[in-house]
């Protein structure tokens, strides 16, 4: 398809925003546009995610360019969120890894059951953090842009039977919202759902080893316990890609496993994905799985983001397994362990299970997004909605490293 094309007037430079429905239709011009080294907005990952699209996600990208010359990017998932199918009304048991996860949860208990719409999300749904747009430095207006810019692939969606009520624009960090609160003057509402658990790794851990070394005592019996456990029965292994590959279909049902005991379950990965992942971004996606007699019985995965984040993607296990063997715990300390060994700066936990994963020294930090319904009524009820349905702080933060230990 040809790209379409507004054309609208932002102080005195012309300004032109061209709306894709593929990531290959102009990659030079996108990465043209790119700035900073975030993975998950370059070309190699979009397409994987194109390649493989979770069930029922669509994707729009738009090149916003200046006299001409591409200045940004705006990146957006289409999905049709309905309640009576994503939603169950039980406790989840698991953890779980995606955004709309606990976005489910924010919605739960209310009219749940009878919500069914499309949303236009910019940023991703599968990841935490703010990976909707990216400009050049020195950009003006950017909320205003990234709003046109969604407002023109709003318009190409209803030319194809696709009308998108809910406009989201997600996950931005405190520091950030001075530049991106100009979302309150395109009439978005800002909020809150569950924070990220992001853990800081210290630029003197070289090892696991010191990482364990400035855990207080408590911590580091409760971690080496976990990991004596798991090694007497476990085996890890990281896979090459053939060897995922070969075990898609076990990885792909251990996800399944987690993913169907949550209580909100709206992104359902395609079986092939991590193959996919693997064979697109090679040693900057890493997935490790583990072994009881040969059999696998869990993975986690995670990718190595070149600005210095590692993102602890998709896992699963067999929750036969998880009590005895301490699965999820060794999965938290050892992606730590990978994390050190990979140079990371941090590591983005996602939400959810904030509890034990501030027990390895996760913390919580609060993101914000931005909402807006197309319809200008509705959209004057959705703040004391969201203010209604804003979640409860009922979990207790742990302190295992020496300086900070109160327990």
């Amino acid at each position: 398809m040809e790209a379409d094309v507004i054309t609208f007037q932002s102080t005195d430079q012309l300004i032109s925003i061209d709306i894709l429905r593929s990531i290959s239709e102009d990659i030079p011009g996108w990465e043209a546009a790119l700035t900073g080294d975030n993975l998950f907005l370059k070309q190699a990952y979009l397409s994987v995610l194109e390649k493989h699209p979770p069930k029922g996600v669509q994707f729009r990208y738009a090149i916003i360019r200046q006299g001409g010359e591409p200045i940004g990017v705006v990146y957006a998932q289409i999905l049709y969120f309905n309640g009576a199918e994503s939603i169950r009304y039980q406790q989840s048991s698991g953890p779980t890894a995606c955004f709309f996860s606990t976005f489910g949860q924010f919605l739960r208990g209310l009219v749940a059951r009878q919500v069914g719409f499309y949303s236009l999300v910019c940023g991703n749904l599968m990841l935490s953090g703010d990976h909707g747009f990216a400009f050049r430095e020195g950009t003006e207006n950017i909320p205003q842009l990234v709003d046109d810019a969604l407002r023109q692939m709003r318009k190409d969606l209803e030319t194809e039977g696709i009308p998108v009520s809910i406009l989201l624009v997600k996950d931005f960090h405190p520091e950030q919202l001075s530049v991106v609160d100009g979302f309150r003057e395109s009439h978005y509402h800002s909020f809150h759902i569950l924070p990220s658990m992001v853990m800081t790794l210290r630029p003197e851990w070289t090892s696991y080893a010191d990482y364990l070394g400035d855990l207080s005592s408590k911590y580091r019996v409760r971690a080496n316990k976990a990991r004596k456990i798991l090694a007497k029965d476990v085996v890890r292994r990281i896979l090459n890609l053939d060897e995922i590959q070969e075990a898609q279909p076990q990885l792909h049902a251990l996800y399944r496993e987690i993913a169907d005991d949550s209580g909100f379950n709206v992104i359902s990965l395609d079986e092939n994905y991590f193959a996919g992942m693997k064979a697109a971004l090679g040693d900057h996606f890493i997935l490790q799985a583990y072994y009881k007699q040969e059999k696998m019985i869990g993975f986690l995965s995670g990718v190595v983001n070149p600005n210095g984040e590692f993102e602890a993607h998709f896992l699963g296990y067999d929750n036969r397994w998880n009590p005895s063997y301490k699965l999820y715990f060794n999965m938290l300390l050892d992606l730590i362990e990978i994390g050190i060994a990979r140079r990371a700066s941090h590591i983005v936990f996602a939400r959810t299970a904030e509890e034990i994963k501030s027990s390895v020294g996760a913390v919580a930090v609060n993101l914000t997004c931005y909402i807006r319904h197309r319809s200008t009524f509705t959209n004057r009820f959705i703040r004391p909605l969201l203010d209604y349905l804003n979640p409860v702080d009922d979990w207790s933060p742990r302190h295992p490293f020496k300086q900070a230990d109160s327990h």
